[in-house]
């Protein structure tokens, strides 16, 4: 056979494999999807640990996808991030900022959540304090983080409780409330709650489960365009990120090293303490699969919402998220 009818025999064959595969291979960087996720914080902490678990084990390059992830800060929230199209990807403490951002015709989309009524945020108030229940709480100082899903969930708190307090600003900075400048403080349980205590400072905690509200954890979203149009990339983007998650449950040892390698400053038996905590509310198994969300989550988030007054207008509930992205998109 001449050299001509090899090469184009070859590209016949080529050809036809394209269904298959590239024949430059399918592992090739440049055949690669690149996408970017911003996630809802300026650190490095355990709620992160299974994206760098996935990344780390090459599940993401096994579903054709090139990942970076983003730090959030108050400028470069996932939501503001998301809806530029700077980040495909969006990670939220849970879904209630999306809701508030749906209302304000912020077309974005939940595709899964991690942590079914984690009921993350709380009350921070010091042991030796005299504040025992939600209700010693009125007229008292409340540190807050403005701009974080925190506040909302707060706020709704104490409106079911019939009180009022003084808001105060304090970030992360719990420095305050040690000292006593303010009388409690917000904190998620897997954050401030861990840290605070194991850093010589005891204090309790007190929930809104405690007037019936439930919250939701991680929240991976996107834009509605952006799934119209690259539901694939999606539906790949969850499927090895739940990879991640599922091996963060089984080994957290191994989600603790991901998230040293990151930041060899972390002191490891809080962030074994922290990752613990975040296993323990992680939607794992039947019937909470994997990602899992449903309407009964979404509606009961809106409502609590609406009932404090931060939903801009009303909108098509089942348009904010689409449950079929985790349920079709389980690791094998």
């Amino acid at each position: 056979m001449s050299y001509t009818k090899t090469i184009l025999s070859g590209l016949k064959i080529c050809g036809l494999a394209l269904a298959i595969v590239s024949c430059t291979g399918p592992t090739a960087d440049d055949a690669l999807d690149e996408v970017s996720v911003r996630f809802p914080i300026p650190i490095i902490e355990n709620g992160q640990s299974p994206f760098y678990l996935a990344q780390d084990r090459g599940y993401y390059k096994e579903q054709g996808l090139d990942v970076t992830f983003n730090m959030g800060s108050p400028e470069l929230n996932p939501v503001r991030m998301v809806a530029a199209g700077e980040d495909e990807f969006g990670v939220l403490g849970g879904p209630d900022t999306l809701l508030v951002a749906r209302s304000r015709d912020v077309p974005l989309k939940a595709i899964a959540i991690l942590h079914r009524n984690s009921n993350f945020p709380v009350v921070l108030v010091n042991d030796d304090s005299e504040i025992t229940s939600v209700e010693d709480l009125d007229g008292k100082r409340v540190g807050f983080f403005f701009g974080h899903i925190s506040t909302d969930v707060l706020r709704s708190f104490f409106n079911r409780a019939g009180i009022t307090v003084e808001e105060v600003d304090i970030g992360f900075d719990y420095s305050r409330l040690i000292t006593g400048q303010v009388d409690a403080a917000w904190a998620f349980t897997v954050t401030a709650g861990i840290d605070l205590p194991a850093q010589g400072h005891p204090v309790r905690m007190i929930s809104p489960t405690t007037v019936g509200i439930e919250t939701h954890g991680y929240t991976l979203f996107a834009t509605s365009d952006y799934l119209d149009e690259n539901k694939d990339i999606a539906e790949r983007f969850v499927k090895a990120t739940l990879q991640g998650v599922a091996d963060a449950v089984a080994d957290p040892q191994a989600a603790v090293d991901a998230l040293e390698a990151r930041n060899p400053d972390l002191d490891p038996d809080i962030s074994m303490q922290r990752q613990l905590a975040y296993n323990a509310v992680t939607s794992i198994g039947t019937p909470y699969y994997l990602g899992y969300m449903d309407d009964e989550m979404m509606s009961e988030t809106y409502e609590r919402l609406s009932e404090l007054g931060v939903l801009d207008g009303s909108f098509d509930l089942a348009e904010a998220f689409d449950a079929s992205v985790p349920q079709d998109n389980q690791p094998d």
